[in-house]
């Protein structure tokens, strides 16, 4: 596979900072007018070969900062690189908000075909033991001849080896080191000794027609976590009158959550909300090892109009939400149906259950 045309997409974030007097303060270096390549990367774009490069600039912030408006506009950005001739696409992107950007991009652009690899780094290129030019330099490796998708490539280290994660199935557990985990599957490959070696096999992004292709956001959806007492009553302003129109709410580990009828109650509280044209979606931190059997609470909470996606992280679900809403203009019954539609490889691959579990069998 021959690649010779790179898009270069520079957001911000911490690999698009410097290290300041101060050792624990991050300076963003602000956005030129126009894109200029910074000099430190001369060194790890080397490892793409022979290349045409065209840069684009379409944000520039620390990537707490990111709003679905801006990831709208690194989709633009990738986009168009694309319809210019680009063969691949590196995003240096801040690291906190960087799986919710790769699952953005990976829903928005399912159409694109070229792959799309997003890094960062822990510490600012100019620190004396940063890792950015390791984590650059492999995820242009990983470029070279990864199929087309949307992915996130981090080391974390100044050198050694670098994990490739679907941009779908990734989130960030920590903040210094390897960083991001892929909790459903594992990494896709790894990049080791300048090469990239497939660990897996994943699916090839499945665009939807023949609905309007999309790039925006619906920023109206609620992501949270369930805990006991959660005061649900307490979130219903925000779908009265802070617009709120959808919600992720992640569940137990075996997919449990609060029934019943009290202020403390999922299931009353995704009545509530689908009530009024909205739509509640489900989640557990990471898909099960073998599908099978639920307790009893899932089916009620799927009586109450929650639908449930086992195997897809709640980060990939929020923005898949944000993005399903736009897309269908709200309507829920629309929303639901490509919620549980594969897009980009978002959910899980999950064996099956032997048969001696008692508990009640639940199919959705």
């Amino acid at each position: 596979m021959s690649r010779h045309r790179l898009g270069l997409v520079l957001t911000g974030g911490t690999i698009g900072s410097t290290a300041a007097e101060d050792a624990d303060v991050v300076q963003l270096v602000r956005a030129n007018p126009v894109a200029v390549m910074p000099g430190w990367l001369a060194g790890p774009l080397a490892a793409f070969g022979a290349h045409q490069l065209t840069i684009r600039q379409p944000v520039s912030l620390h990537s707490e900062e990111a709003r679905p408006a801006d990831w709208t506009a690194i989709a633009g950005a990738c986009r168009t690189l694309a319809d210019r001739g680009a063969d691949a696409i590196c995003i240096l992107h801040g690291s906190d908000t960087m799986a919710y950007c790769a699952a953005a991009l990976a829903f928005a652009l399912s159409d694109l075909n070229v792959p799309i690899v997003l890094t960062g780094s822990n510490v600012p290129p100019d620190a004396p033991d940063s890792d950015a030019r390791n984590n650059v330099r492999s995820a242009l490796i990983a470029l070279r001849t990864l199929p087309a998708g949307v992915y996130v490539v981090f080391g974390g280290s100044e050198d050694g080896d670098a994990l490739v994660h679907l941009g779908t199935r990734v989130r960030k557990e920590r903040a210094s080191g390897t960083a991001f985990v892929s909790p459903n599957g594992g990494p896709v490959a790894v990049v080791s000794g300048g090469r990239l070696r497939t660990l897996v096999p994943w699916s090839a992004p499945q665009p939807v027609v023949p609905l309007r292709t999309t790039t925006e956001f619906s920023p109206t959806v609620l992501e949270l976590r369930v805990h006991p007492g959660l005061p649900f009553g307490a979130l219903e302003p925000a779908v009265d009158t802070g617009g709120v129109r959808g919600v992720v709410a992640e569940l137990y580990p075996c997919a449990t959550g609060p029934t019943g009828d009290d202020d403390a109650s999922l299931a009353r509280f995704a009545r509530y909300v689908t009530d009024r044209g909205g739509v509640v979606v489900a989640t557990v931190a990471a898909a099960p090892d073998v599908a099978g059997s639920y307790y009893p609470s899932l089916p009620a909470l799927a009586a109450a109009g929650v639908t449930f996606l086992p195997g897809v992280l709640s980060t990939a679900a929020t923005v898949k939400l944000m993005w399903a809403l736009a897309r269908t203009d709200g309507d829920p019954d629309a929303t639901r149906r490509l919620m549980r539609r594969p897009i980009a490889g978002e959910i899980a691959l999950i064996g099956r259950k032997p048969a001696t579990s008692r508990r009640s069998l639940v199919k959705f």
